[in-house]
């Protein structure tokens, strides 16, 4: 039960402190554009865990009261008595797992090290990215060093094309139509040659 009253409390305030233990809190990275693959990635959320001494503050033993139906100085007896036994589990068996939360290690009479759980990222999926530029509609484009609009850069490209002009190549398709009627015409003397009538 007050394990529960905790992982709410931490899922509510993304931090609390373990007497004697440790101190857990939620990071969040923004969420960023990943121009080569044209994603928008999600923000991220990591628990992380530190090796203070630190005491929990009024405002988690206030929450603890009204989870558990009790009055302050018994919801705070509580959670030293849940802490106490989070550290004796520690001793005897060097490992513990806080559901929701993670797994507490024990390295050393002090030294605690911490595995979050895997947070599942269902909520806010990867999304596909193109970009859309409408037709006639005026943008930025970077051209080397300088940053100009698509109007400008059409205007641009359409005078340098009229100034370029370009020699259409002639056609040619009578001179391999000339060569085989040549070939027939030499065949056709041929034959009649070679084969009086």
């Amino acid at each position: 039960m007050i394990q529960q009253a905790v992982k709410k409390y931490f899922s509510l305030h993304h931090h609390f402190a373990l007497p004697g233990i440790g101190n857990f809190s939620f990071q969040t990275s923004q969420a960023h554009i990943d121009f080569v693959n044209r994603e928008i990635k999600p923000p991220a959320t990591a628990i992380t865990f530190t090796n203070d001494n630190v005491v929990a503050d009024q405002e988690f033993y206030n929450f603890l009261s009204q989870e558990l139906r009790v009055d302050e100085p018994q919801a705070e007896r509580q959670f030293e008595d849940f802490a106490a036994s989070l550290k004796s589990e520690l001793n005897e068996q060097k490992k513990t797992h806080l559901h929701g939360i993670g797994y507490l290690t024990k390295q050393s009479a002090h030294l605690f090290s911490f595995q979050p759980e895997e947070i599942p990222m269902d909520y806010f999926p990867v999304i596909t990215a193109e970009r859309v530029i409408r037709k006639n509609a005026t943008h930025f484009v970077k051209v080397g060093e300088q940053e100009r609009t698509s109007t400008e850069m059409h205007t641009a490209l359409h005078q340098e094309v009229k100034t370029v002009q370009i020699e259409k190549p002639r056609e040619r398709w009578w001179i391999p139509a000339a060569i085989l009627a040549f070939i027939g015409i030499v065949a056709l003397i041929f034959y009649y040659a070679t084969h009086p009538a």
